[in-house]
């Protein structure tokens, strides 16, 4: 084993408030993508369970959505690791 491997120290309570924070990041992102789509073609968001909704619509949507929520939560995650970074002085 190499032993010139840095540990790595995580903050416990970054730990504790980046899930809520992702979640409520990704909630807040999401309902302004709704409201975005709205605006701009005049028609609700696709829901995918809707079977009115063409298969392709509701695939491009869904796709769009998990990866603007993907993004989020990595930039909510890494925002609090630095924070917990300066709490504990690393």
């Amino acid at each position: 084993m190499d032993e010139s491997v840095e540990k790595i120290e995580i903050n416990p309570i970054a730990h504790l408030i980046a899930p809520i924070a992702a979640i409520g990041a990704t909630m807040l992102v999401r309902k302004i993508m709704n409201s975005s789509y709205e605006r701009a073609t005049g028609r609700p968001a696709p829901a995918p369970r809707d079977p009115a909704v063409s298969f392709g619509r509701a695939l491009m949507w869904t796709a769009i959505t998990a990866a603007t929520a993907a993004v989020v939560e990595v930039a909510v995650y890494r925002i609090a690791n630095q924070m917990g970074d300066r709490t504990t002085g690393s």
